[in-house]
């Protein structure tokens, strides 16, 4: 069965633009060739992803009430699942006193402690679900920009779930089946992956070509600027730090791009307000933030409505917890906890990913009826605890540098409970008064009692990941204190 819609978002050609004419016969065999015949002729997995995308389409156009229907149903099955085939949570269930079919539901759901990174790397065999051949399933990792990598185990239910998820995504944000897409990424697991000819045939099939976000240097990003000029893409999918640095970038060198013709897709990363505004005015087209991880695929994806993140909620259960109890709560920050209804080799429940976040039961104006991811406010290290105590969103540290058109990066670093280090990458048109102007902005907020020392820099390097991180904590988030919190 043809994967095309059968009404594309995207044209196959732009009559007027000659780059559009000069790839068009690779629009045309990706649409056309790939998509319907070769792309669920390549893996059984593909297939079976083009079906799942299929069969949730028609579901999420339910009511809430119905989707709901399906999700707890999908957390009943993983739950007794587990309670009859996996050593480590039969022993977390006991604990809680989950016994009965009747007690696998959200409600028994909130009696369980969540699930941490730590668990991860000390219970790794213990959480491998029993019968499971190990030889099927694909390891899969995470947490290089955190500092606190975990490995982990995903079976092809997985996979190909998390694939036709991704694929409702980006249909969401303007692409669609055969259209251009450039990567703008760093994983070694994507675009690494491109070193072989198999790979760079799936990519040029599929229509992407991928730009390393490991190395934006100034020469990197003016050659990337050239060939995605050639290129012409409907869609940019980036990390979030990467687009706007390359927004930057274009910005102070004075270039005016023509792409993507579409949209810009926004993952990994934590997108903010000032991010978003800097990239659509420098390119001109909507950005879509895109929530998701390694761990458990993508969470929640924003609409052209931009009121918030749709939840994918037959893929996971997602819940806000607050900060000091613990409890579920809605319209405030509080700790997102996410349990993966797909991955039954090594389940994930209530798995705390580190992130902080806003759930709502509102609906959005677009009509579908997910709940909405109404904010995400970034990880937990991306908060930063000023000497007396308070909670500081490391949003506020980009706002201090704005205005400075002689700081090309920035990356602030919390120490300790009292040092603070801001790494400076200067332009030619650094002026030494800029700096000054931005240490009484971060005193207004941290006090005098901090001590703040700058630290010139030819360059910031990602982390592992490929990510740039702009705030970071080496120390642990606050729990169970009273505090103020600002952004």
């Amino acid at each position: 069965m043809s994967a095309i819609p059968e009404t594309r978002s995207v044209e196959i050609a732009e009559r007027g633009n000659p780059a559009r004419r000069r790839c068009q016969a690779r629009d045309l065999i990706s649409l056309y060739l790939n998509y319907p015949i070769l792309f669920p002729m390549r893996k059984s997995l593909n297939r079976r992803a083009l079906e799942i995308m299929r069969n949730k389409l028609n579901a999420i156009v339910g009511t809430r009430a119905k989707i709901e229907e399906v999700q707890r149903s999908r957390l009943r099955e993983l739950l007794s699942f587990c309670s009859l085939r996996n050593p480590f949570y039969r022993d977390r269930f006991r604990r809680a006193g989950l016994r009965e079919k009747l007690d696998f539901c959200p409600e028994g759901l909130a009696q369980l402690p969540p699930l941490t990174k730590v668990d991860l790397q000390e219970s790794f065999d213990r959480l491998v679900s029993e019968g499971v051949s190990r030889e099927r399933l694909v390891e899969n990792s995470s947490g290089g920009s955190t500092g606190d990598p975990v490995n982990l185990l995903q079976d092809r239910n997985f996979l190909a779930e998390s694939l036709a998820t991704a694929f409702i995504s980006d249909k969401m944000q303007g692409w669609d089946f055969g259209a251009r897409r450039a990567l703008l990424w760093g994983s070694p697991k994507d675009c690494g992956r491109l070193s072989s000819a198999k790979a760079r045939l799936s990519a040029y099939l599929n229509n992407e070509n991928c730009y390393d976000s490991f190395n934006m240097g100034i020469r990197e990003m003016q050659r990337f600027h050239e060939e995605l000029t050639r290129f012409q893409p409907d869609n940019i999918l980036a990390y979030a730090s990467s687009i706007y640095l390359f927004a930057r970038f274009q910005k102070e060198a004075r270039i005016k791009p023509n792409y993507p013709l579409r949209s810009i897709i926004s993952s990994a990363e934590t997108l903010t307000d000032a991010m978003r505004a800097e990239v659509e005015e420098c390119f001109g087209v909507p950005v879509y933030d895109r929530y998701g991880t390694r761990e458990v695929g993508t969470i929640a994806s924003e609409c052209d409505h931009h009121a918030g993140l749709h939840l994918h909620m037959l893929d996971h259960y997602a819940e806000v917890v607050d900060f000091e109890t613990g409890q579920g709560i809605w319209d405030k920050p509080g700790r997102i906890l996410v349990t993966l209804l797909t991955n039954y080799a090594m389940p994930l429940i209530r798995y705390d990913i580190g992130d902080v976040g806003i759930l709502t039961e509102d609906f959005c104006p677009c009509g579908r009826s997910a709940l909405l991811v109404k904010k995400l406010l970034g990880r937990s290290s991306d908060f930063v605890v000023s000497p007396s105590g308070r909670l500081i969103h490391g949003e506020y540290f980009t706002h201090a540098f704005y205005g400075h058109r002689g700081i090309r990066q920035f990356q602030f670093v919390q120490e300790t409970a009292t040092l603070y280090l801001v790494r400076v990458v200067k332009s030619a048109d650094f002026q030494p008064p800029s700096l000054e102007a931005v240490r009484h902005e971060i005193e207004l907020v941290l006090g005098q009692n901090a001590e703040i020392r700058f630290e010139f820099v030819e360059n910031i390097p990602s982390a592992r990941s490929g990510k740039w991180r702009f705030t970071i904590s080496k120390i642990p988030l606050p729990v169970g204190q009273n505090r103020e919190t600002a952004s």
